[in-house]
């Protein structure tokens, strides 16, 4: 079969579900991880491409102002990152030389990044699949407790 083209934002779109279905279904909290994560970053790239605010940015200007608030100092960019990628990271990549263990929550981890992916996906202004309504429902009756 020869290469065809495809949409970056439909790729993405289908990952999300993906990760979203995993993630229901508690199939596997890692990969509903790493999908979510490389959609995340694809629409937070094209949100900023867009000229928008992605998720990520968002959340760490209202971190920011907390850091500065509570510790007097700035939140560098790069620590507020890395701690808000840390079990993505960490499901994808070997973080350290001697050793092969993490401690993280992945399936928590998992449900943050929908919410950023998603989060994307609405400032894209791109109609929600029923997968992410879905996700949505159970979010609010599990998270919020509406």
């Amino acid at each position: 079969m020869s290469p065809t083209h495809h949409d970056q934002i439909a790729l993405a779109a289908e990952q999300l579900d993906a990760a979203i279905e995993l993630f229901l279904a508690e199939r596997s909290n890692v990969s509903a991880l790493t999908l979510a994560g490389a959609t995340e970053e694809i629409l937070g790239r094209a949100v900023k491409l867009a000229g928008g605010e992605n998720a990520m940015q968002q959340a760490y200007e209202a971190s920011a102002l907390t850091h500065r608030y509570l510790h007097g100092k700035e939140l560098k960019w790069q620590d507020f990152a890395d701690g808000e990628n840390y079990a993505r990271n960490a499901a994808k990549h070997l973080l350290h030389d001697r050793c092969t263990t993490v401690e993280a929550d992945f399936r928590r981890a998992a449900m943050w990044m929908i919410v950023r992916a998603c989060a994307n996906y609405d400032r894209l202004d791109l109609a929600r699949t029923d997968r992410m309504r879905e996700f949505d429902n159970w979010f609010y009756e599990h998270e919020v407790g509406v």
